[in-house]
């Protein structure tokens, strides 16, 4: 196996607030915005949060809003565009795979840990939604990430996907996703579809309440409109969720430090209930009163409550 090329940053021209970096991982240049303290000196050292984002999110999206609250509390924050997604390379547009994203998120780690104001005692993980399987099956394996903390994580995709959508959706996804896999390894081709394919859109007023707030947040509030990098749809040699992205049955084995954070009214509460209560390590649980699950990601009456609590439990863990 050749060896990886490594950029480096320099850090005399990084500033507080956001920053544009770059680093390498499966071969493809991915970008990332790292978001630095008041008064950042590159001299100084920083405890250190890698967020794992939503699936299908860039890092404009709920990586900002978490960026920017979490550098204000004097956190070095970190979040990219995983292969395939917003600024980052990759042959497959919005191809999204635990099998790219585990990788991507051990050489994001790597890649941070580089930088000498960098507090390696210090380094944690947080992610949202699909972000938590991603973090957790890295950290399971890797001791440099210090403790976890996950935010209305859709531990079982498989279940999110196959419980959300009607079935004949469901057929229509899997169909698509046989013929699309056979012409990409034949043509090197593929199309693009939908990944709110099947569902009514806007929702009906009868829709379940995390369609409904998907609908506010990816068409009204933090859509491709809003940021042009996200578009909502997916490469048709997959299907719109990776089933594969499932964390439940590892959570016994999972013995980092582990925070799990819910919203009383999110559809994914029981699936982080059920990793929360199998976790192996030091765990606490924080489930906050009236969140859905996309409420977490961007309602700064929840997300303020979320991210007080990630300070705290990242302090109680945090090396003098």
């Amino acid at each position: 196996m050749n060896k990886q090329e490594i950029l480096r940053v320099n850090e005399k021209e990084l500033g507080e607030g956001k920053n544009r970096v770059y680093f390498m991982s499966l071969g493809y240049k991915l970008a990332g915005d790292l978001y630095l303290p008041k008064g950042f000196d590159a001299d100084k050292k920083y405890p250190t949060i890698l967020y794992t984002r939503p699936g299908s999110q860039v890092k404009e999206q709920s990586g900002a809003v978490y960026g920017d609250k979490l550098c204000a509390k004097g956190y070095v924050f970190f979040v990219f565009d995983p292969i395939n997604y917003g600024d980052s390379e990759g042959p497959v547009r919005n191809f999204e795979s635990i099998h790219n994203m585990a990788p991507n998120t051990k050489d994001a780690v790597s890649f941070l840990r580089m930088m000498k104001f960098v507090d390696r005692d210090n380094f944690f993980g947080l992610s949202a939604c699909a972000g938590a399987p991603y973090i957790c099956n890295v950290a399971i394996g890797d001791i440099r990430i210090k403790a976890v903390a996950t935010i209305v994580g859709n531990f079982d995709a498989a279940a999110a996907l196959f419980g959300s959508y009607p079935k004949e959706a469901i057929d229509q996804f899997l169909a698509d996703a046989a013929e699309g896999s056979q012409k990409y390894y034949e043509t090197g081709e593929y199309e693009m579809g939908e990944i709110f394919k099947g569902l009514p859109l806007p929702p009906p007023e009868q829709a379940p309440r995390n369609i409904k707030d998907a609908y506010r947040y990816y068409f009204e509030d933090a859509g491709h409109d809003k940021i042009p990098n996200y578009t909502p749809t997916y490469a048709k040699i997959g299907m719109p969720l990776d089933p594969a992205r499932v964390f439940v049955g590892q959570a016994k084995y999972f013995t980092r430090p582990l925070l799990v954070i819910a919203g009383s009214d999110a559809f994914t509460k029981d699936m982080d209930k059920q990793v929360y209560d199998l976790a192996g390590g030091e765990k606490e649980w924080f489930e906050i009163e009236g969140a859905s699950h996309i409420d977490l990601y961007d309602i700064d009456k929840y997300v303020d409550q979320a991210l007080g609590k990630v300070d705290e439990f990242f302090k109680k863990y945090s090396t003098k």
